[in-house]
């Protein structure tokens, strides 16, 4: 049975008679609708970010391959329910993006010789949302320090910046002591969530200063964070003691064991 989907001449045909066998025959995929396979889009983007992790830093790229196979299920899924809706199918899905990339590349395909790329790009993509009536429009569902950080992107184009990343740094002090004043002055929660939010705004704003990019900074010290914690369990367990049998100071002092060994 395999053989009817291994046996296509081409890659193409594979994945696309891979994808209507498991919409017809299995029951689970059966059920999927653009809502509900939303979260696992999500959860499958997070996870290609994980692999390319370890792909640069372990020099470890089987998961990478495992992962950009998931991630690419989730574009066939998408493509074929729309095809049994009678709207588009994968061909025209991939005719799309062939159309935009040569749209959006003159200087590759038409040999023009653009002054700076990414402003050639930026206003490629404004030409093809001649409808938008704000730069702050359109911007699609992300994370919200990836959100933000587009925000902050679209109002530079207009000249709405901070000059350099000095500047941002002022500007976060500025916020950081309003939000203690707030929580210092026992302010209520609706205004100390305004602040922290903004504190977060800033600090995105300041990434993006840097060229960094916020939301892989934080993922970064996410994987950083857990594996320094069970290092710490590790040493506890090791010491025979219970982690919630230490005080504050004797924790810290596990933690930066933890660190060092990880170093």
């Amino acid at each position: 049975m395999p053989e009817r989907i291994r046996g296509k001449d081409n890659y193409y045909d594979k994945l696309y008679a891979l994808m209507k066998v498991l919409r017809e025959e299995c029951p689970w995929d059966k059920e999927q609708t653009l809502l509900s396979l939303r979260r696992y889009t999500l959860e499958e983007v997070h996870e290609v970010l994980e692999a390319i992790e370890l792909a640069e830093s372990d020099n470890n790229w089987q998961p990478l391959k495992a992962e950009l196979g998931d991630l690419l299920i989730q574009v066939l899924f998408y493509s074929r329910i729309a095809e049994e809706a009678g709207e588009f199918n994968l061909a025209d899905v991939i005719d799309a993006l062939i159309d935009k990339m040569i749209y959006r590349h003159p200087h590759v395909f038409d040999k023009a010789d653009p002054d700076d790329l990414t402003d050639q790009w930026n206003r490629l993509k404004d030409a093809e949302h001649k409808g938008r009536k704000s730069l702050m429009d359109e911007i699609p569902p992300l994370p919200a320090l990836k959100y933000a950080q587009k925000q902050q992107q679209r109002a530079a184009r207009v000249g709405f910046d901070w000059v350099k990343a000095t500047d941002v740094l002022a500007k976060m002090r500025e916020e950081l002591e309003e939000l203690e004043h707030e929580v210092t002055h026992h302010g209520d929660l609706k205004r100390i969530e305004d602040e922290f939010g903004d504190v977060l705004f800033t600090l995105t704003n300041l990434a993006r200063k840097l060229n960094l990019d916020a939301e892989l900074c934080l993922m970064s010290t996410n994987r950083k964070f857990a594996e320094r914690f069970k290092t710490m369990e590790l040493l506890a367990d090791q010491k025979g003691i219970s982690l919630d049998e230490l005080d504050i100071d004797q924790q810290e002092t596990l933690y930066q064991e933890a660190k060092k060994l990880l170093i």
